[in-house]
């Protein structure tokens, strides 16, 4: 009994997501700009039709920023992670006297 519901469940839900991949494709194939953009990003080896589409709807900004710019936004940038309350290693506290990192104060004694 609940396998067919399963079957047709998935039977829909594969329908459906058949629809809206083609209505993305359309939608990027009508606009002079978002091919530009896809045409680019399948040239890279590695980005999937998926993470193109992706690319293109969540970083519009892709194309006229820097590579450390994107980096950051998708927060894959190395980020120092000195505010003041760690120094050096980034495991040591700095001394209240001295907070410049890697100074005298500072890491181990």
């Amino acid at each position: 009994m609940f396998e067919d519901v399963d079957t047709e469940l998935k039977q829909r839900i594969d329908s459906l997501i058949k629809e809206l991949e083609g209505r993305i494709i359309r939608a990027v194939a009508s606009d002079d700009h978002l091919l530009e953009m896809a045409t680019d990003l399948r040239s890279i080896p590695g980005i999937s039709p998926v993470s193109n589409t992706m690319l293109i709807a969540e970083m519009p900004e892709i194309g006229t920023i820097t590579g450390e710019e994107a980096a950051a936004l998708t927060e894959l940038a190395p980020i120092a992670h000195e505010s003041g309350t760690l120094c050096g290693n980034g495991r040591s506290p700095c001394s209240p006297a001295r907070d410049v990192p890697n100074g005298p104060g500072c890491g181990p004694s």
